[in-house]
Protein backbone atom coordinates (compact mmCIF):
# COMPACT_ATOMS: atom_id res chain seq x y z
CA UNK A 1 0.00 0.00 0.00
CA UNK A 2 1.72 3.37 -0.96
CA UNK A 3 1.05 5.91 1.27
CA UNK A 4 0.33 9.33 -0.34
CA UNK A 5 1.72 12.76 1.35
CA UNK A 6 1.07 16.55 0.46
CA UNK A 7 4.36 18.47 -0.10
CA UNK A 8 5.15 21.79 -0.78
CA UNK A 9 8.83 21.26 -3.01
CA UNK A 10 10.10 24.09 -4.84
CA UNK A 11 9.13 26.46 -7.35
CA UNK A 12 9.01 26.39 -10.87
CA UNK A 13 12.43 27.28 -11.15
CA UNK A 14 13.36 24.50 -9.23
CA UNK A 15 14.54 27.09 -6.29
CA UNK A 16 13.45 28.01 -3.04
CA UNK A 17 12.73 31.63 -3.24
CA UNK A 18 11.53 34.18 -6.48
CA UNK A 19 8.94 32.19 -7.67
CA UNK A 20 5.51 33.47 -8.91
CA UNK A 21 2.66 33.09 -7.59
CA UNK A 22 0.46 29.86 -7.80
CA UNK A 23 1.52 26.70 -9.55
CA UNK A 24 3.38 27.61 -12.18
CA UNK A 25 5.06 24.24 -13.07
CA UNK A 26 2.40 22.29 -11.27
CA UNK A 27 4.83 20.21 -9.46
CA UNK A 28 4.97 23.06 -6.71
CA UNK A 29 2.88 21.39 -4.36
CA UNK A 30 1.80 17.86 -4.64
CA UNK A 31 0.21 14.96 -3.67
CA UNK A 32 2.19 11.92 -4.29
CA UNK A 33 3.68 8.38 -3.09
CA UNK A 34 5.47 8.73 0.64
CA UNK A 35 8.73 7.96 0.17
CA UNK A 36 11.55 6.88 2.86
CA UNK A 37 14.51 7.19 0.63
CA UNK A 38 15.92 10.97 0.89
CA UNK A 39 19.12 12.39 1.26
CA UNK A 40 17.87 13.74 4.72
CA UNK A 41 16.37 11.90 7.38
CA UNK A 42 12.64 12.44 9.64
CA UNK A 43 13.57 12.77 13.25
CA UNK A 44 10.14 13.45 14.03
CA UNK A 45 6.59 12.67 13.52
CA UNK A 46 3.53 14.53 14.96
CA UNK A 47 0.44 12.82 15.20
CA UNK A 48 -2.46 14.74 16.21
CA UNK A 49 -4.76 13.09 19.04
CA UNK A 50 -7.92 14.71 17.76
CA UNK A 51 -8.89 12.56 14.97
CA UNK A 52 -11.64 14.55 13.23
CA UNK A 53 -9.42 17.74 13.34
CA UNK A 54 -6.37 15.14 12.17
CA UNK A 55 -8.61 14.55 8.66
CA UNK A 56 -9.51 18.01 8.45
CA UNK A 57 -6.26 18.86 8.21
CA UNK A 58 -5.23 16.15 5.62
CA UNK A 59 -8.30 17.24 3.82
CA UNK A 60 -7.39 20.62 3.57
CA UNK A 61 -3.75 19.84 2.95
CA UNK A 62 -4.83 18.10 -0.25
CA UNK A 63 -7.01 20.54 -1.32
CA UNK A 64 -4.43 23.31 -1.39
CA UNK A 65 -1.74 20.65 -3.14
CA UNK A 66 -4.20 20.13 -6.24
CA UNK A 67 -5.31 23.72 -6.19
CA UNK A 68 -3.24 25.36 -9.24
CA UNK A 69 -3.21 29.17 -7.49
CA UNK A 70 -1.17 27.54 -4.39
CA UNK A 71 2.79 27.07 -5.51
CA UNK A 72 6.09 27.75 -3.45
CA UNK A 73 8.11 30.28 -1.76
CA UNK A 74 9.99 30.93 1.09
CA UNK A 75 10.05 34.32 0.78
CA UNK A 76 5.96 34.71 0.44
CA UNK A 77 4.86 31.50 2.33
CA UNK A 78 2.57 33.13 4.39
CA UNK A 79 0.76 34.68 1.02
CA UNK A 80 -1.12 31.34 0.38
CA UNK A 81 -2.96 31.04 4.08
CA UNK A 82 -3.68 34.99 3.87
CA UNK A 83 -5.65 34.50 0.53
CA UNK A 84 -7.12 31.52 2.10
CA UNK A 85 -8.38 33.12 4.67
CA UNK A 86 -9.75 36.21 3.58
CA UNK A 87 -12.45 33.79 1.54
CA UNK A 88 -12.90 31.17 4.52
CA UNK A 89 -12.01 27.02 4.12
CA UNK A 90 -14.62 26.34 2.62
CA UNK A 91 -13.96 28.40 -0.51
CA UNK A 92 -9.90 27.85 -0.55
CA UNK A 93 -10.02 27.09 -3.99
CA UNK A 94 -11.81 30.52 -5.44
CA UNK A 95 -9.03 32.22 -3.15
CA UNK A 96 -6.65 34.61 -4.99
CA UNK A 97 -3.13 33.65 -5.85
CA UNK A 98 -0.39 32.75 -2.81
CA UNK A 99 2.40 30.70 -1.87
CA UNK A 100 3.69 28.21 0.54
CA UNK A 101 6.59 26.11 1.85
CA UNK A 102 6.61 22.84 3.63
CA UNK A 103 6.22 23.73 7.03
CA UNK A 104 3.61 26.92 6.47
CA UNK A 105 1.85 23.97 4.41
CA UNK A 106 1.18 22.19 7.35
CA UNK A 107 0.84 24.78 9.67
CA UNK A 108 -2.19 26.53 7.59
CA UNK A 109 -3.80 22.89 7.28
CA UNK A 110 -4.11 22.53 10.84
CA UNK A 111 -4.91 26.40 11.70
CA UNK A 112 -7.67 25.62 9.27
CA UNK A 113 -8.80 22.55 10.64
CA UNK A 114 -9.00 24.59 14.15
CA UNK A 115 -6.00 24.21 15.95
CA UNK A 116 -4.64 27.04 17.89
CA UNK A 117 -1.25 27.90 15.69
CA UNK A 118 -0.55 31.21 14.44
CA UNK A 119 1.05 32.09 11.22
CA UNK A 120 4.85 31.14 12.41
CA UNK A 121 7.31 28.79 12.64
CA UNK A 122 9.85 26.76 10.04
CA UNK A 123 10.84 23.30 9.95
CA UNK A 124 13.43 24.04 12.86
CA UNK A 125 11.37 25.01 15.01
CA UNK A 126 7.14 23.38 14.20
CA UNK A 127 7.85 20.89 16.60
CA UNK A 128 8.05 22.96 19.43
CA UNK A 129 5.01 25.00 17.93
CA UNK A 130 2.79 22.06 17.51
CA UNK A 131 3.36 20.07 20.70
CA UNK A 132 2.80 23.21 22.95
CA UNK A 133 -0.67 23.34 21.37
CA UNK A 134 -1.94 20.22 23.42
CA UNK A 135 -2.93 18.64 20.41
CA UNK A 136 -0.42 16.66 19.23
CA UNK A 137 2.23 13.65 20.78
CA UNK A 138 5.48 12.73 18.91
CA UNK A 139 6.86 9.85 17.94
CA UNK A 140 11.21 9.42 17.31
CA UNK A 141 11.01 5.71 17.61
CA UNK A 142 12.64 3.42 14.86
CA UNK A 143 9.28 1.99 13.88
CA UNK A 144 7.62 5.12 13.17
CA UNK A 145 10.63 6.79 11.55
CA UNK A 146 11.93 3.91 9.41
CA UNK A 147 8.93 3.32 7.66
CA UNK A 148 5.44 4.26 6.98
CA UNK A 149 3.68 1.55 7.49
CA UNK A 150 2.08 2.93 10.47
CA UNK A 151 1.53 6.74 9.28
CA UNK A 152 -2.23 7.94 10.12
CA UNK A 153 -3.98 10.71 8.42
CA UNK A 154 -2.67 14.05 9.13
CA UNK A 155 0.47 12.80 10.34
CA UNK A 156 3.29 15.54 10.03
CA UNK A 157 6.61 14.34 9.17
CA UNK A 158 9.16 16.64 10.33
CA UNK A 159 13.12 17.10 9.54
CA UNK A 160 14.76 19.84 10.96
CA UNK A 161 16.10 22.09 8.47
CA UNK A 162 14.84 19.99 5.60
CA UNK A 163 11.64 19.43 4.94
CA UNK A 164 8.55 18.28 6.57
CA UNK A 165 5.07 17.20 5.40
CA UNK A 166 1.62 15.81 5.49
CA UNK A 167 0.18 12.20 5.37
CA UNK A 168 -3.41 12.00 3.34
CA UNK A 169 -3.89 8.44 3.76
CA UNK A 170 -3.13 5.42 6.06
CA UNK A 171 -0.29 3.24 6.00
CA UNK A 172 -1.21 -0.95 5.99
CA UNK A 173 -0.74 -1.04 9.92
CA UNK A 174 -2.23 2.24 10.84
CA UNK A 175 -5.10 0.45 12.92
CA UNK A 176 -2.68 -1.56 14.61
CA UNK A 177 -1.64 1.86 16.65
CA UNK A 178 -3.50 2.53 19.50
CA UNK A 179 -6.16 5.46 19.66
CA UNK A 180 -4.30 8.84 21.09
CA UNK A 181 -6.01 10.06 24.36
CA UNK A 182 -6.96 13.76 23.62
CA UNK A 183 -4.25 16.08 25.27
CA UNK A 184 -5.73 19.49 24.78
CA UNK A 185 -5.23 21.56 27.57
CA UNK A 186 -8.49 22.96 27.33
CA UNK A 187 -12.37 21.93 26.99
CA UNK A 188 -14.29 23.45 24.22
CA UNK A 189 -12.30 26.77 23.13
CA UNK A 190 -12.86 30.27 21.28
CA UNK A 191 -9.95 30.43 18.76
CA UNK A 192 -9.24 33.59 17.19
CA UNK A 193 -8.20 33.70 13.84
CA UNK A 194 -8.47 38.03 13.38
CA UNK A 195 -8.54 40.96 15.26
CA UNK A 196 -11.94 40.93 18.18
CA UNK A 197 -12.94 42.76 20.50
CA UNK A 198 -13.75 41.17 23.91
CA UNK A 199 -16.11 42.30 26.14
CA UNK A 200 -17.46 42.29 29.72
CA UNK A 201 -21.24 41.74 28.23
CA UNK A 202 -22.76 41.41 24.94
CA UNK A 203 -22.04 44.14 22.71
CA UNK A 204 -20.92 46.12 25.34
CA UNK A 205 -17.76 48.39 26.18
CA UNK A 206 -14.67 46.51 24.76
CA UNK A 207 -12.85 45.21 27.86
CA UNK A 208 -9.66 44.11 25.07
CA UNK A 209 -8.79 43.28 21.42
CA UNK A 210 -7.83 39.66 20.61
CA UNK A 211 -5.00 39.33 17.98
CA UNK A 212 -4.90 36.25 15.74
CA UNK A 213 -4.02 33.01 17.67
CA UNK A 214 -5.19 33.63 20.69
CA UNK A 215 -7.47 31.17 22.28
CA UNK A 216 -10.16 31.53 25.42
CA UNK A 217 -11.76 28.72 27.66
CA UNK A 218 -15.31 28.55 26.75
CA UNK A 219 -17.65 28.56 29.62
CA UNK A 220 -20.63 26.54 28.07
CA UNK A 221 -23.29 29.05 27.41
CA UNK A 222 -23.84 32.18 25.44
CA UNK A 223 -25.97 35.02 25.74
CA UNK A 224 -28.26 37.38 23.12
CA UNK A 225 -27.54 40.66 22.43
CA UNK A 226 -30.73 43.36 21.76
CA UNK A 227 -30.38 42.85 18.35
CA UNK A 228 -30.51 38.70 18.52
CA UNK A 229 -26.64 38.03 18.06
CA UNK A 230 -25.39 35.52 20.02
CA UNK A 231 -22.03 36.00 22.20
CA UNK A 232 -19.75 32.85 23.69
CA UNK A 233 -19.29 33.58 27.09
CA UNK A 234 -15.32 32.99 27.60
CA UNK A 235 -12.76 32.79 30.47
CA UNK A 236 -10.52 36.29 29.99
CA UNK A 237 -8.18 36.97 32.86
CA UNK A 238 -10.57 34.68 35.28
CA UNK A 239 -13.51 36.89 34.32
CA UNK A 240 -16.58 36.50 32.65
CA UNK A 241 -15.96 37.77 29.32
CA UNK A 242 -17.97 37.41 25.92
CA UNK A 243 -16.75 37.14 21.80
CA UNK A 244 -19.13 37.36 19.22
CA UNK A 245 -20.30 34.13 16.98
CA UNK A 246 -21.24 36.40 14.14
CA UNK A 247 -17.80 35.80 11.83
CA UNK A 248 -16.40 32.65 11.48
CA UNK A 249 -13.76 33.97 9.90
CA UNK A 250 -12.45 35.87 12.95
CA UNK A 251 -13.29 33.49 15.67
CA UNK A 252 -14.45 30.26 15.93
CA UNK A 253 -15.91 27.73 18.92
CA UNK A 254 -13.42 24.19 18.75
CA UNK A 255 -14.02 21.04 20.79
CA UNK A 256 -10.94 20.66 22.99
Amino acid sequence: MNVKAAEAIMDENKGSRGGEKGDQSGNEIVVRNFERKRSYSFSSVLRCTDRKMADKAADYAKRIALSPQFGYNQSDRWSGAKAIEAVGAENLEKASAGDFDCSSLCVEAYRLAGCPLKMTGYTGSMVKIMMDTGYFEEFTDEKHLDSADYAKIGDVYVSPGHHALMVITNGEKAEDEPEPEPQSQYGEVVIIKGRVNVRRKPAGRVYMVSKQGDVFPYLGYNECDETGKIWWAVDCDNMVCFISSANPRHAILVEG
